[in-house]
């Protein structure tokens, strides 16, 4: 990669104070030389990663669909049993992540993912012998153990390939995962309807089978083709990997030495911004969560039967793709992160309005409201390139990665249970929570974006030295410091956040 250092530090002082969220990797010309090198990590990380996020929420929806497919018949639920099924995988969830945090410390990152596809395809395929609740909520509890290193384990590796201006469309493509999700899981779901009746394996055992069994297929493919880190990559030669650390030690965006540092781990509890993005993700993944759990029971209740609501839910998985991939290249061009949340969520209020209100002889109505709702799907990709773009620090980063997705998790509880069986047909309280999360979440992401501005014009000094003296000394040495500090984003004074 060639660098322009002659002009280093006078367009950088000059557009740092025109735009305090641009970063120093900015500054360089992207030749056709790494623009090749991009294009051949895109095809070997990329699509593994885009498959293990697809699959963990497949996984999760699997119980949306056989909820409508006799799984409460089959195994007796009664009353709020289904809503506790829902909640047992994301209490499992949220417990198990620092425990995951840590194996993705001490462990190299791809065996500890590919390891817990494993295991959570395994658990998957034993899902369909369940017979009774206690049996299925013991398997929904060691499916949230081993999908808790999902979230943290692709952050981190998104990280620590890219620079923040590049990882915003490669979060948005892994992260597509889910409305894929919702859509193959509506076609699964409608094919193992048409099934025997008299047979005794049920349409929703087939399905549980079925996905647990590619989960396998695709952790075989981890294991053995996804790299652990940029060093390890046999694929790169050594000057392609060197390039790799050059420009993210520039950027700022790579993720230090792999030791565990108590004070970096500390840092995280006494930095506001992690609790601001702690409560951001709950105030947004709350309506998700109800939409991924309930959706197909939502539109059954709009008066369609089983295989209409599997084929009509499909759709949801396509308006969650179409935001989550015009948000994030919308970041590629430097579109504010913080104000493409708030416009996601307007169609998210628009929507929940019109499940909420409009009368139940209006279908279309009711299921436009729930194809609008899962627009509030993609500020969850917008807040994994938040966390992986203003923490640094290998500990640190682990450490923020997994209060978030502990913030997923503790949503994924609470959303389920505003849906109460004693609310059906319309369940008008779990729908009017949406407006109210919604609306606090605009409210914290104008905030974030405040915080962070505040932040970056205290370090306008520190930022010019600092593209000083990369001009004077020479790159080199500046990176060789770099890399041995581990700095955290607080600790280096010249950090830049983006928002």
């Amino acid at each position: 990669m060639k660098l322009a250092t002659a002009d280093m530090a006078s367009t950088s002082t000059k557009d740092l104070e025109a735009i305090p969220s641009r970063t120093v990797g900015e500054v360089f010309a992207v030749d056709a030389q790494d623009s090749r090198l991009l294009r051949k990590i895109d095809w070997r990380i990329v699509p593994l990663m885009f498959l293990c996020y697809f699959l963990q929420f497949l996984d999760k929806v699997l119980i949306n669909y056989a909820n409508v497919m006799g799984l409460p018949k089959d195994l007796g639920l009664r009353g709020n049993d289904f809503s506790w099924m829902a909640t047992a995988f994301f209490i499992a969830y949220a417990v198990a992540e620092f425990p995951q945090g840590y194996l993705l410390q001490r462990f190299p990152l791809a065996k500890v993912l590919g390891f817990n596809v494993l295991c959570w395809g395994i658990t998957i395929c034993c899902s369909a012998a369940a017979q009774n609740f206690a049996g299925m909520v013991a398997l929904r509890t060691l499916l949230g153990c081993f999908e808790a290193v999902i979230s943290p384990a692709l952050v981190m590796s998104t990280s620590q390939w890219y620079t923040k201006r590049e990882s915003g469309p490669r979060y948005g493509i892994w992260y597509c995962g889910l409305g894929a999700g919702q859509i193959v899981g509506g076609l699964v779901s409608f094919a193992a309807q048409h099934g025997d009746k008299n047979a005794s394996f049920d349409g929703w055992r087939i399905m549980m089978v079925s996905i647990g069994a590619f989960n396998v297929g695709v952790a075989c493919l981890v294991l053995t083709l996804f790299p652990d880190s940029v060093d390890g990559a046999r694929f790169l030669n050594a000057e392609e990997k060197a390039s790799i650390h050059r420009k993210l030690a520039l950027d700022q965006g790579g993720n230090g030495a792999k030791v565990f540092r108590l004070a970096s781990l500390r840092e995280v509890f006494l930095d506001p911004q992690i609790w601001l993005l702690l409560l951001l993700t709950i105030l947004i993944v709350i309506p998700s969560g109800v939409i991924t759990t309930f959706s197909a029971t939502l539109i059954r209740g709009f008066g369609y039967d089983a295989r209409q609501s599997a084929l009509l839910n499909m759709p949801s998985g396509v308006v969650s793709i179409a935001s989550t991939l015009v948000c994030t290249c919308a970041i590629l061009r430097g579109f504010p992160r913080w104000l493409s949340i708030v416009l996601l969520l307007v169609p998210t209020v628009v929507g929940a309005g019109l499940m909420s209100f409009v009368d139940a002889a209006n279908q279309p109505g009711k299921l436009a409201g729930v194809y609008l709702i899962n627009t509030i799907v993609a500020p969850l990709a917008l807040i994994y390139t938040w966390v992986g773009a203003n923490t640094a620090g290998y500990t640190k980063r682990v450490a923020s990665n997994a209060v978030v997705a502990i913030g997923f998790s503790v949503a994924n509880i609470i959303g389920p249970q505003t849906f109460q069986s004693r609310d059906a047909p319309d369940y008008i309280p779990a729908k009017v929570t949406i407006f109210a999360v919604a609306g606090g979440a605009m409210i914290v992401s104008v905030v974030l974006r405040l915080f962070y501005g505040f932040r970056n014009r205290r370090s306008v000094k520190e930022r010019r030295a600092q593209l000083a003296e990369l001009a004077a000394q020479g790159v080199t040495r500046q990176l060789r410091e770099d890399e041995n500090a581990d700095q955290t984003d607080r600790t280096n004074k010249a950090f830049v956040y983006v928002y």
